[in-house]
């Protein structure tokens, strides 16, 4: 089961993903809740994810691809380390982009506090 918590502080909208992406229900769940997002960026944070397949490895790669279709921007964010290992493993470090979410957290914190 995939489940995820989404983020958003525009133009970023941060995906937070938790169990499998796997070849069904839960990679259609992750392309539905990605694709439908306004924002020109989108951060998948696979830090709980514990099981990525082939079909997982081709989604977030087809995500990469469409932002970079629509002049968006799309990187993976603390990946677990067996996810990590898998794309060294896949190649995908040199084609996906890893980024440090400290950034964001900061963003969504003081966009909180403006809202208080």
């Amino acid at each position: 089961m995939l489940r995820v918590e989404i983020r958003s502080v525009p133009p970023i909208a941060k995906l937070y993903c938790s169990g499998r992406i796997v070849l069904g229900v839960e990679a259609e769940t992750l392309r539905c809740m990605a694709g439908s997002r306004p924002e020109r960026s989108l951060v998948v944070d696979l830090h709980q994810v514990h099981a990525i397949d082939a079909a997982g490895l081709g989604l977030l790669v087809e995500l990469h691809r469409r932002a970079l279709e629509n002049d968006g921007d799309f990187s993976l964010a603390n990946p677990s380390p067996w996810v990590r290992r898998l794309m060294t493993l896949t190649n995908l470090e040199s084609v996906l982009q890893f980024e440090d979410s400290a950034g964001f957290e900061l963003a969504c914190c003081d966009e909180r506090a403006m809202t208080a």
